[in-house]
């Protein structure tokens, strides 16, 4: 799976879906099979929708509209990414 910009999703990935739920565009993927999705802002709380339809293409034009704006690790050794 690929994001907007044509890079590939991988575990640790910090994706941005240019919209807001519960306040959050950030978040982090922390598995890929099965998909788990987290909270940027909280790693331990896990996406509590449909991981799979946050993910996939808009309904209405078919476009992927997630994007992958940094790595977990990269946080961790402190390449911050600082959110829009």
């Amino acid at each position: 799976m690929t994001d907007i910009n044509g890079k590939e999703l991988q575990n640790g990935s910090v994706i941005d879906i240019h919209q807001t739920v519960n306040g959050q565009n950030l978040f982090v993927i922390f598995g890929l099979d099965p998909l788990d999705v987290r909270y940027h802002h909280d790693v331990k709380r896990a996406y509590e929708y449909d991981t799979v339809d946050l993910l996939a293409p808009c309904r209405f034009t078919g476009e992927t509209e997630f994007e992958i704006v940094g790595h977990i690790t990269d946080e961790a050794f402190g390449n911050k990414h600082t959110p829009k």
